[in-house]
């Protein structure tokens, strides 16, 4: 069953970057997962995705393994890095590269907030084909507070010069909706439906599950969106 709705065309629109714009969940898992085996670690069941995406690198690793020594846990943020760098081309979430194309076509003004590094924001840029255009580029080594902490969305909206209620953010994760409901800007969550009611009992306004039936109506100014 198909739902709708619609929303005014905003002052700005904030996206997050995986699994917005990019489909990165398996290779982001399979990453955590091979470290719970390296260390002999049971894999946890509970929550894995809230736990394990939209979150910087250094916090998971803190909170989720406790047991290491600050050696070994400096070694496994590096390897994040060098892995989210290795990867040449990432999956688009369906829709999304026409939905920034008509957001540069139409003078939305757009910016980018991630836990990511910007080398993986250079393969994000690749993967899609052109540049977005983003105002300004948030990226996890920007802020002293990652997600769910609202700072790096408190940072976009101040170099945007952009109110939170004139904003719309587009947020995967449970951290990241916290994160921009933090911020007050309006929230709509992307992912798949199981992940729905969480993600609006965390702060988005509405969910969808991806872009491929989102639509810029100028005439009527107006953002369209069919929720799945």
């Amino acid at each position: 069953m198909k739902n709708g709705f619609s929303i005014t065309i905003p002052g700005a629109i904030i996206f997050d970057m995986d699994g917005v714009i990019i489909d990165s969940k398996e290779l982001v898992e399979s990453f955590w997962i091979e470290k719970f085996t390296q260390f002999n670690l049971d894999v946890p069941e509970e929550n894995f995705e809230e736990r394990f995406h939209g979150r910087p690198a250094r916090l998971i690793i803190d909170q989720e393994f406790p047991s290491l020594s600050e050696a070994q846990r400096t070694v496994m943020e590096r390897e994040i890095k060098e892995y989210d760098s290795s990867v040449e081309q990432f999956d688009l979430i369906p829709g999304i590269e026409i939905f920034l194309r008509q957001c540069k076509k139409e003078d939305i003004p757009i910016a980018l907030v991630t836990s990511a590094l910007p080398p993986k924001v250079n393969v994000m840029k690749k993967s899609l084909g052109f540049d977005p255009g983003f105002f300004t580029e948030v990226t996890a080594d920007r802020v002293e507070n990652g997600k769910p902490n609202p700072e790096c969305y408190n940072l976009a909206l101040r170099e945007m010069g952009v109110a939170p209620n004139n904003a719309v953010v587009f947020e995967d994760s449970v951290s990241g909706v916290q994160a921009a409901a933090g911020s007050k800007a309006t929230v709509i969550g992307v992912n798949e439906p199981h992940m729905h009611a969480s993600l609006k009992q965390n702060g988005a306004s509405n969910t969808i599950r991806n872009f491929s039936e989102a639509i810029i109506d100028s005439d009527e100014s107006s953002l369209h969106f069919t929720s799945t």
